[in-house]
């Protein structure tokens, strides 16, 4: 019997930034903070595009695309359940006549333009070609561990670690929420977008009622490269530059530009074929900020390659990916990376 798979959430769809990656040995790529300059950000958010994909079942997904106040949003219907059968027949007897219909799979698109002009049904790019290679969004399993003790630490305590040892940033959607940027939990809500079975049929808003639709979409895109840093995104920024590291990110966000640091955000495939391993090596610990889940395996990658490496996470409650050897502060992490910046850059001057 066919089972219907649980959705998959597949994103982190920017173009790496242009970095010359010749220009350091492999294992030094992030020990080189990059900074952004507010020209360098006003070129990025100009032409910043957002591509987004949820899969259901093996072939079956829905995906948008925005770019500036242009918006564009498509659901292609592979082999699926009978339970199903009613509400594609419906969909597709209401657009029967137009192109997409040549296209097999492929039951509605729209697109709305930055002048406000609606198209439906009218292809923007070739339909995908079934569900992606998990290798090109996975590094490694994802760290995912159940009823783990982790360490609970102090802010005194993570400064002393962050000050002595050699340390990487990662941080995730929980440290965008105070600028009121949505979260894969709140972007969902956003678009009344269920989970499991019933994503399919809560497609039917977009169906029925696109322009709106759109318009939350371009919500979502204007919090992502419009909204304010908070200071804990200008105190990571601070805290890489005085270790000499650059932050990774999971977020779709452009705040960390905004804040005047260059993330680099996950790539498994360029993690993999360019840039290695080895440099995992080199990090004692791997601090994460506002990361409630190892989504693109990143950290499964460094615990493989680094066994005797630590994972810190700064949040308010356990993550999943912590095991009993490593370490959580619970705060409030606006409070907490001020807090931590300030101390130890103050013990850093005083030394000097």
């Amino acid at each position: 019997m066919f089972k219907l798979q649980k959705t998959a959430i597949i994103f982190g769809l920017f173009i790496l930034t242009s970095f010359n990656t010749r220009s350091y040995a492999q294992s030094d790529y992030f020990s080189h903070p990059r900074m952004c300059s507010s020209e360098e950000l006003h070129r990025e958010l100009k032409d910043k595009t957002l591509n987004m994909v949820w899969y259901f079942g093996q072939d079956s997904y829905f995906r948008f695309m925005s770019k500036n106040d242009e918006v564009y949003f498509e659901i292609y219907l592979g082999a699926l359940p009978n339970i199903y059968d009613d509400f594609i027949s419906e969909v597709k007897s209401r657009f029967a006549e137009s192109a997409v219909g040549e296209l097999q799979g492929l039951v509605f698109s729209y697109m709305l333009s930055n002048e406000g002009k609606e198209e439906m049904n009218v292809v923007r790019q070739p339909p995908r070609q079934g569900h992606p290679d998990g290798d090109s969004y996975l590094l490694a399993e994802r760290r995912i561990i159940e009823g783990a003790k982790p360490v609970y630490i102090q802010e005194e305590e993570l400064a002393t670690i962050i000050k002595n040892h050699p340390v990487l940033f990662y941080t995730g959607a929980g440290l965008s929420i105070a600028s009121n940027v949505p979260a894969m939990n709140e972007l969902r809500n956003l678009l009344e977008l269920e989970k499991g079975e019933n994503f399919l049929f809560s497609l039917r808003g977009a169906i029925e009622n696109p322009r709106e639709f759109a318009s939350k979409i371009s919500f979502f895109h204007r919090a992502c490269f419009s909204s304010t840093p908070t200071q804990a995104h200008f105190a990571l920024k601070e805290l890489a530059d005085l270790k000499h590291i650059r932050l990774i990110t999971e977020n779709l966000d452009c705040l960390h530009e905004a804040s005047g640091a260059y993330p680099y955000r996950i790539d498994a495939k360029h993690l993999r074929d360019q840039v290695g391993s080895e440099f995992l090596t080199q990090f004692d610990y791997i601090i994460c900020v506002g990361l409630s889940y190892d989504d693109r395996g990143f950290l499964g990658w460094y615990k493989e390659r680094n066994p005797r490496g630590k994972i810190i996470s700064i949040d308010l409650q356990l993550p999943s990916y912590l095991g009993d050897e490593d370490f959580l502060l619970i705060g409030d992490l606006q409070e907490v990376i001020p807090s931590l910046k300030s101390a130890i850059i103050n013990e850093y001057t005083q030394c000097d």
